[in-house]
């Protein structure tokens, strides 16, 4: 395990920026997999939950413009995909990443970096300073010169997030970032996740409780690709201590785990 995570850095000098949808579905074959009629989110952590299969995925694909929407927009701060050029704007103020990364392990974290800051044009003469930013920021320095392949499941993925994240977005999309690492490295890179959302808006979908409680300031619940909940996680726990509400299963489950967490800890 690394040792604590530098504080010095804090991202994006910009104003931090709101995520905002409007009316936004996509359509496929016939049937609607995304329905968005109105969501804003503000910087910090969102934590987007739902059962297997409920959207989560595809949500943040949505949110990544990886598919097409059928009608609606999506806006970070004054970047809107209303227009040709605003969408280009918006996809420039993101970093996504998938749960399912498909990248060479023979390149080293620092080779990994360099090829990141060049996809997202980032300039010749300040890419190396962008690239140290960020190995530090992640406290990548001492892995920097080692490849992919050889890192363990938690280093790898703080390499990963590195890589989404060395142009500064504005707004950080994470898919699963804490499943499949062990419970060392999974509470290292939840504070490393805590302390780079300062300043911008981080959405991150997970199936674990303790990233809810632990991490989240806005929780975001989704069922068949669409909002069945958001508010704060103490707001959801607050439903699944009243009567019937009439909660989706999906959000109720969460709910009950969140109260059984708490409980465990007490």
């Amino acid at each position: 395990m690394s040792e604590t995570p530098h504080t010095g850095h804090q991202p994006c000098g910009r104003k931090a920026a709101r995520l905002r949808v409007r009316d936004l579905t996509i359509r496929i074959g016939g049937s609607v997999i995304v329905d968005i009629p109105d969501l804003e989110l503000h910087p910090g952590i969102t934590a987007l939950t739902g059962a297997n299969g409920a959207g989560k995925s595809t949500f943040l694909k949505a949110l990544a413009t990886l598919m097409p929407a059928t009608t609606g927009t999506i806006s970070l701060g004054e970047a809107s995909t209303a227009t040709r050029k605003g969408a280009a704007a918006y996809r420039d103020g993101i970093g996504y990443l998938p749960q399912a990364v498909d990248f060479p392990g023979h390149f080293t974290t620092r080779e990994a970096l360099v090829y990141s800051a060049w996809l997202r044009k980032i300039p010749a003469r300040q890419r190396a300073e962008a690239v140290e930013r960020t190995l530090a920021d992640l406290n990548l320095e001492g892995i920097a010169d080692r490849q992919l392949k050889h890192l363990s499941g938690g280093n790898r993925q703080r390499a990963h997030i590195a890589q989404v994240l060395v142009h500064e977005p504005q707004l950080l999309l994470l898919d699963e970032p804490t499943t499949g690492i062990d419970s060392e490295h999974r509470l290292e890179l939840r504070a490393h996740l805590e302390r780079i959302s300062a300043g911008r808006t981080v959405v991150i979908s997970t199936h674990l409780t303790e990233d809810i409680e632990l991490l989240a300031q806005h929780v975001l619940t989704v069922n068949d690709g669409t909002v069945t909940f958001h508010g704060t996680p103490q707001e959801l726990i607050a439903l699944g201590d009243t009567p019937e509400t009439g909660t989706p299963h999906t959000a109720r489950a969460i709910e009950l785990g969140l109260n059984a967490a708490r409980k465990a800890r007490s």
